[in-house]
């Protein structure tokens, strides 16, 4: 009878502790592991949240370091995150660029003034749509400015002007 009553009062806190702003899960788990007579590394391992892990491919064709040729000012934006972490940004717009003299163009989202290399989408006719990257280092919380950088995809090419005809909306994800 007593176990029964240890689970449920056991329960009871970690319905509490969870519900909690600011309670900490795996302090939780192990106050839960005590009182239940757990192991705390099986309830822990269970509870606690994997770190994220960003890997990017060589690509084909795209600039390493990529390096924004121009970048588009009437497209930034800030955004405001509570807190830090890996950011997943998504912006929906439709951008023609031109390059002098002609080849193609790679877009990409900068954010606080580094390239997302892994955003980058190749365009002879411009970027209709939504482009969509991840930062590969953790941010701090705070504000952000989020903008698209492009680059001519032949050598001594360069971006000689931009058309934006529909701006959309930006969207960040903060990762752990």
């Amino acid at each position: 009878m007593s176990r029964t009553l240890i689970r449920a009062f056991a329960s009871s806190i970690v319905t509490i502790a969870l519900l909690s702003p600011g309670a900490s899960i795996g302090a939780a788990a192990q106050e839960t592991g005590s009182a239940l007579g757990l192991a705390r590394p099986g309830i822990a391992a269970r509870i606690e949240r994997p770190a994220t892990e960003v890997v990017e491919s060589a690509g084909k064709s795209i600039p390493d370091p990529l390096t924004a040729q121009r970048t588009e000012s009437f497209l930034n934006e800030t955004i405001t995150t509570t807190r830090a972490g890996r950011l997943l940004i998504t912006k929906s717009m439709e951008l023609t660029t031109t390059c002098t003299p002609t080849s193609g163009v790679i877009y990409f989202l900068v954010v606080d003034g580094v390239p997302l290399r892994n955003s980058a989408t190749f365009s002879r006719t411009g970027v209709t749509g939504q482009i969509t990257g991840v930062t590969t280092d953790i941010v701090a919380a705070g504000a952000h400015t989020i903008t698209v950088g492009l680059t001519c995809t032949v050598p001594g090419a360069f971006p000689s002007g931009a058309t934006v005809t529909l701006i959309g909306i930006t969207s960040a994800i903060v990762l752990p």
